[in-house]
């Protein structure tokens, strides 16, 4: 036992290495919090030194407002995807980068203390305006209410409101002439730059990294294809003015690979997209060439802007429709997956309780009646054998019943040698002559997936005697990326209830819920083909 005497220093020796390891914890948090937050303002500062370089490519000779403007969309998308309590290390962060690019251009220090106040101003404005309608469940240009939100606050209202504190600053400041002309050309200017950069960075920053690391080569050869053609569409329509002559409808010529981009690739492909487009019109505008060849530059500059603006809107909405669709979509996959996992489970539960409770239960009550039958008379000892006979068909009805319920062979066997079982068991019982074929079986399988390909399989052989089918084949192939299984019968048609009704429908669930695909095919002749392909990036444990 413990001397009392010496556990008062020992417990305040404990406490304290543990106040030391927790103030060491606490200042390793710090620390952390502070590199990250540090990373951040530099990452912001960095990428507003380089909108600032884009915005002076766009800025033309004759005006002192660019035709693109970036840097005011960056900072709302840093402040849309950040902590509200880091927004005044972002502002102290570009302050020094604003004045070294404008003083080194030659802008007057007035100037650019007033460009800087409404750059961050309208920005501020436009992320407090948008945080409190932002969910965390829902990305911000993934539904409807976000795209309107962003519409209201981030593309009208912010720059709406500060556009009339930069064009004063310019014209009291003598870097330009005509109130109204530069503030409709700073308005402009400003909306459709928040209006196409500031998505285009937060949806890559918030899961456009991940999703493209994980994109297939197709999806990489079809988005190579979208941007490609949009560069080609846009540089005809824009920089050709020849082509225009066609009609005015010409225009309207790059709005397919905007549908394309917001159909197959959602909001960040939409965003990148019509950045792609932006860029080059506003070049054809401030070079003069092209559809702006017989018109001034502020002209020039607000009708490009509110053509791409009245581009962009209803593709938004159509984005967000389609990216809300698919994360339903994928809501539903989880929770049949969910659901038939559940479902396995349960079914594991009660084939296991038959199977090692029950049938114990009957072995060991078979056992009982060997012994008394061993001590019995002649009649006796009949009506045990009896017992003992119904005590073992028992026995064999349970241990049926229990493999029935769960497939134990998928468990200790495998999916391959569970299929080949499968098909040998069901050809004896119904007498069809049915061929297993196994290729990729050192595929690493999960137990899940296995479960619900066996089901797939187990069920689409259940309808072979009702077909008046004489032979089956069960195809099984694992690699290149997918599983591909292949059931072909010179069945008569297909069974009741097994195509049109709840076996074709339960087919499908357990496919929906690995990402699946599910063919079902006439044969001339007669005969049915079922093909099931499940991308192997689903199944691998």
């Amino acid at each position: 036992m413990q001397n009392p005497l010496t556990a008062v220093p020992l417990l305040r020796l404990r406490l304290a290495f543990d106040s030391f390891v927790g103030l060491d914890k606490s200042a390793s948090a710090s620390d952390t919090a502070t590199f990250r937050t540090s990373m951040i303002a530099l990452l912001v500062a960095t990428s507003y030194y380089v909108g600032s370089q884009i915005g002076f490519f766009f800025t033309p000779h004759d005006t002192p407002l660019s035709s693109l403007w970036p840097p005011n969309a960056i900072l709302l998308a840093a402040f849309l995807l950040t902590p509200q309590r880091i927004w005044p290390v972002l502002v102290l962060a570009v302050f020094p980068v604003h004045f070294l690019i404008q003083l080194k251009t030659g802008i007057p220090t007035l100037s650019a203390l007033g460009w800087f106040i409404g750059n961050v101003g309208e920005a501020l404005l436009g992320a407090a305006c948008i945080r409190p309608f932002q969910k965390e469940t829902k990305p911000l240009f993934a539904s409807l209410q976000g795209v309107v939100t962003f519409w209201v606050f981030g593309v009208l209202l912010a720059p709406l409101l500060t556009s009339f504190f930069d064009a004063g600053a310019t014209v009291v400041t003598g870097m330009g002439q005509g109130y109204w002309t530069l503030w409709m050309n700073r308005f402009t200017s400003n909306m459709i730059a928040n209006l196409t950069v500031a998505p285009a960075v937060v949806t890559f920053m918030s899961g456009g990294i991940g999703r493209f690391w994980k994109a297939s080569r197709g999806q990489f050869l079809e988005a190579g294809q979208l941007i490609l053609g949009t560069a080609l569409i846009s540089l005809l329509v824009f920089a050709k003015g020849n082509l225009f002559e066609h009609g005015p409808a010409f225009i309207c010529a790059p709005l397919p690979f905007l549908m394309w981009a917001a159909v197959r690739f959602g909001p960040a492909g939409l965003s990148f997209t019509m950045l792609e487009v932006t860029s080059i019109s506003s070049w054809s505008a401030r070079q003069g060439i092209g559809i702006f060849e017989y018109s001034s530059m502020p002209d020039r500059v607000v009708s490009v802007h509110i053509l791409l603006a009245l581009f962009v809107l209803p593709l938004m909405l159509l984005a967000a429709v389609v990216a809300e669709r698919r994360r339903n979509e994928e809501a539903l996959e989880n929770t049949q997956g969910m659901l038939i996992a559940a479902q396995e489970e349960e079914r594991h539960r009660i084939a296991r309780e038959l199977h090692t409770d029950i049938a114990g239960r009957l072995t060991l009550a078979g056992i009982n009646v060997s012994e008394l039958r061993g001590d019995s008379g002649a009649s006796e000892k009949l009506l045990l054998t009896r017992l003992q006979d119904q005590l073992s068909s028992a026995f064999d009805a349970t241990l049926h019943l229990s493999h029935k319920i769960y497939p134990f062979g998928v468990e200790y066997l495998g999916l391959a040698g569970a299929l080949t079982r499968l098909c040998l068991d069901t050809a004896a019982d119904s007498g069809i002559v049915i061929k297993p074929s196994v290729e990729g079986a050192s595929t690493k399988i999960s137990l899940g997936v296995s479960l619900r390909i066996f089901r797939i399989v187990q069920l689409a052989l259940q309808d072979l005697r009702e077909r008046q089918a004489k032979t089956a084949a069960v195809d099984l192939k694992a690699g290149d990326g997918v599983i591909v299984l292949r059931k072909a019968d010179d069945g008569v048609g297909m069974a009741p209830g097994h195509g049109d009704g709840m076996g074709l429908a339960y087919m499908r669930a357990q496919l929906l819920s690995l990402g699946g695909t599910f063919k079902l095919m006439p044969v001339p002749g007669g005969g049915m083909v079922m093909e099931i392909v499940v991308p192997i990036a689903e199944v691998s444990a």
